[in-house]
């Protein structure tokens, strides 16, 4: 590799932030950290790197990884370090450094909660339920009458039951026709009441099946026979 060439060349410690599934990778493969940024940064700034036959002393630099630490970045090839206080650092080159990430991933991460929003571990202090008071009605408002329509599906049980009379079926006051007993129910409906008023399908098939009223054709009228409407 062409380049410039460096004599006499020092190391210097920095802080370099690593991604932790990347370390973590790293570590498996048994990859030298150190070495692979001084690659990068030797091949990023065309200079000649040679890797040393032994690892940097104590004096020398090493690769730090501070835990969580996010840096401010002012350039995109610089790394600036954070001026907040890192928690401590695990050296790379440290023998220990894998039973070190290791007790580092197994401790649970306080979580950030919002302002006002109080930590699961502080004690509960139990509430009193809230119960809304619903005023007494007035007696002025007790004594008015309840407004409403009344169900459909009791009007013409009503109706038979207050405006019918069974008579023998050959009586001749006894028939009425269908139109008309129809038009006598909607009126009533209308006077009592009951809303919505059934239609003429639903009262015909109830005064058949349901009560069991006979109809006949008479004039060529559909005609209910054997009842009388007060």
């Amino acid at each position: 590799m062409s380049g410039r060439k460096t004599t006499g060349a020092t190391w210097r410690e920095t802080t370099v932030l690593i991604r932790s599934d990347i370390y973590a990778q790293a570590e498996e493969r048994h990859i030298d950290i150190s070495d692979a940024c001084n690659r990068a940064l030797a091949s990023l700034l065309n200079i000649e790197y040679r890797r040393p036959h032994a690892p940097p002393s104590a004096d020398e630099p090493a690769i730090i990884v501070p835990a969580g630490a996010v840096p401010e970045r002012t350039n995109p090839q610089v790394l600036k370090a954070p001026a907040r206080v890192l928690p401590p650092v695990i050296n790379a080159e440290d023998p220990t450094v894998p039973a070190k990430v290791l007790r580092e991933r197994k401790r649970p991460a306080s979580p950030v909660l919002p302002a006002g929003v109080p930590s699961p571990s502080a004690p509960k202090i139990p509430q009193k339920p809230v119960v809304a008071e619903v005023p007494a009605p007035s007696p002025a408002q007790s004594q008015m009458p309840k407004t409403g329509k009344k169900p459909k599906s009791d009007a013409i049980k009503k109706f038979v039951g207050v405006k019918i009379v069974r008579m023998h079926e050959e009586n001749p006051d006894a028939i009425i026709a269908k139109d008309e007993l129809y038009q006598i129910f909607v009126r009533w409906c209308q006077d009592h009441g009951f809303a919505p008023v059934p239609d003429h399908r639903a009262f015909t098939v109830a005064l058949k099946n349901r009560y069991a009223i006979a109809e006949r054709n008479v004039g060529n009228k559909p005609s209910w026979v054997g009842i009388h409407v007060k």
